[in-house]
């Protein structure tokens, strides 16, 4: 989405994230609309919880998406969190939680079919502040069916094919062959069935993404820059305006079915560098940094002791590398010794002190907190020698010269030189091509956009089939994130397999063959597992990261 860096490249997915086909809102302007009554004819204002104060927080890029259909990177996604929920969620951790449903569902005993019992009372909110109307199980059916709709303008959902496909008559939509999956059935208003084609145990964890976010039918449509623009949603704050490449305001929404959230409003402000958001974050102007701390900047701030408890450095679930595009064939990335090569060819260690330190080498695809994660998995050292040994067997011992894309941001640009060097030691003479994160989504998506990527994966739900299923499956080539353009059937055979296994020790050791077949292709050179260090201001109450949603902004106080 999605949800992708040290910790500012860029991010296919999730909550920092990783990645994807994203619109971008349209301008509503600075000022907010007086709340209008709502459905009872009472001031929202008049409900709403007193005090609280306004949360800033700062990106360096902008908001691509408010629409939970589409919304895949991380600067949209904490901000979609905020406006729209889902049937469940997480607690402070990863353990999965009834959210709009009153309970988690029960379960049939195939381990196919999902019946979820919806709350009572939940209201969509306009983004005036006024109820729009209650929620219904027809509303969740046609949230999921609308992720699967092929019509979705200006682009379709980027996790329809790698998600929700799984869903009981979903191809058939996917398709344009049927408008409504026929495993998604609202039993009345307040029962939905969900049926999948086969026992999946990360199913529920799709669903609690902010993909799952249930949006009104009839308001929503299949122009998801329009429904970007005026968002309605159930969550616990409504978008009250938004500028484009200036600044969005979040305010509580005074008919949240939930527990009401600490902080009033959220200041959320995009286009501001990151040397900037450390400066005012140390200032106590800004209360959260969004991005990380620029490596320049991380001396200054890890060395000064006024910092120590303002300061969050902590491990992501995620993994950066350069996606080798494996389908071209001049140059000749589609020979699988040149990508072997490159992975030869790479220094790990030294790309780790050009962002500071923040992360640890990377040899496989599999973050070490991922419970698939393997060790032993390290098929390619450093060792230019064997690279030039490859390359000579592929036919191109004088190398060749080809195109390396990310992102703008400074970090990414010092990685890019980085292994520029390192192939250039090799005969491999590589541009380096920086577009912003926007452009660059789109130009990946392209099958021959981007021959060398540097990019990373955050992860969507904590589960080894995120780190396969969305970025290296063959379902992930068209209408995924599959960056290779290429994949391996055995692989998706036992990924497939490894969905249902009970047995969790099973479970990952088939899920550690699958990355075993995946390195044998060597479609990537992972490079590092990300770490990023965050400053908060000094009365931000509640600085950790939460380890799906990273920035959880509903837990967090203010101390004036």
């Amino acid at each position: 989405m999605s949800r992708a860096r040290s910790e500012r490249m860029p991010y296919l997915a999730a909550v920092m994230a990783v990645s994807m086909v994203l619109v971008a809102c349209g301008n509503q302007g600075t000022t907010s609309p007086t709340a209008a009554p709502d459905a009872d004819g009472e001031d929202p204002a008049a409900s709403a919880p007193q005090g609280g104060g306004t949360l800033s927080v700062a990106w360096e890029a902008d908001i691509q998406s408010m629409d939970p259909a589409i919304a895949y990177d991380y600067v949209s996604i904490p901000a979609v969190h905020l406006v729209f929920d889902s049937l469940i969620g997480y607690d402070d951790g990863t353990t999965l939680v009834p959210g709009l449903a009153e309970e988690m569902p029960t379960v049939s005993d195939d381990g196919r079919t999902y019946t979820f019992s919806l709350r009572s009372g939940v209201n969509f909110v306009n983004p005036d502040g006024s109820i729009l109307r209650e929620m219904t199980a027809a509303d969740v059916v046609y949230s999921f069916n609308r992720v699967l709709n092929p019509n979705l303008t200006p682009s379709p959902s980027p996790v329809a094919s790698s998600f929700f496909a799984q869903i009981d008559g979903a191809q058939a939509v996917l398709d344009g062959d049927a408008e409504e999956a026929s495993g998604l059935v609202a039993v009345d208003d307040s029962t939905v069935e969900i049926t999948i084609a086969a026992p999946n145990r990360a199913f529920l964890n799709v669903l609690a993404m902010t993909f799952g976010g249930i949006v009104p039918e009839g308001e929503a449509g299949e122009d998801t820059v329009a429904f970007s623009e005026a968002p309605i949603g159930t969550g616990p704050y409504y978008l009250a305006s938004y500028t484009s490449g200036e600044a969005a305001r979040f305010v509580r929404n005074p008919h949240y079915w939930g527990p009401m959230p600490a902080v009033a409003e959220v200041d959320y402000q995009v286009g501001v560098d990151t040397v900037t958001q450390t400066q005012r974050a140390q200032a106590n102007e800004l209360d959260l940094m969004g991005d990380s701390v620029p490596t320049g900047s991380l001396p200054d701030v890890r060395d000064n002791p006024d910092y120590a408890d303002r300061l969050i450095e902590e491990a992501l679930v995620a993994v950066n590398y350069m996606s080798i595009n494996a389908g071209i064939e001049d140059p000749p990335l589609s020979d699988v010794r040149v990508r072997q090569a490159l992975n030869h060819a790479i220094d790990k260690d030294n790309l780790v002190q050009v962002i500071g330190g923040r992360g640890e080498p990377a040899h496989c695809v599999f973050p070490p907190a991922v419970e698939a994660f393997d060790p032993d998995c390290q098929p390619y050292d450093y060792d230019p020698g064997r690279a030039r040994e490859l390359l000579a067997e592929a036919g191109v011992a004088d190398g060749f010269s080809t195109r390396y894309l990310t992102d703008t941001t400074d970090d990414s640009v010092a990685l890019a030189q980085a292994i520029q060097q390192d192939l250039a030691e090799v005969g491999i003479e590589i541009e380096i091509v920086t577009q912003e994160f926007d452009v660059l989504l789109e130009t990946i998506l392209q099958p021959d956009g981007a021959p060398l990527l540097g990019i990373g994966w955050f992860q969507d739900y904590p589960d080894p089939s995120d780190f396969y299923d969305p970025i290296l499956s063959c379902a992930a080539l068209e209408g995924g994130y599959n960056t290779s353009w290429a994949c391996s059937e055995e692989a998706d055979s036992l990924a497939a397999d490894a969905l249902s296994m009970e047995d969790t020790d099973e479970r990952n050791e088939a899920y550690r063959e699958v990355q075993r077949l995946v390195m044998e292709e060597a479609l990537w050179v992972p490079t590092y597992f990300p770490s990023v260090t965050h400053l908060t201001s000094e009365r931000v109450d509640g600085e950790y990261l939460h380890p799906v949603w990273f920035w959880e902004i509903v837990d967090y106080s203010l101390t004036e």
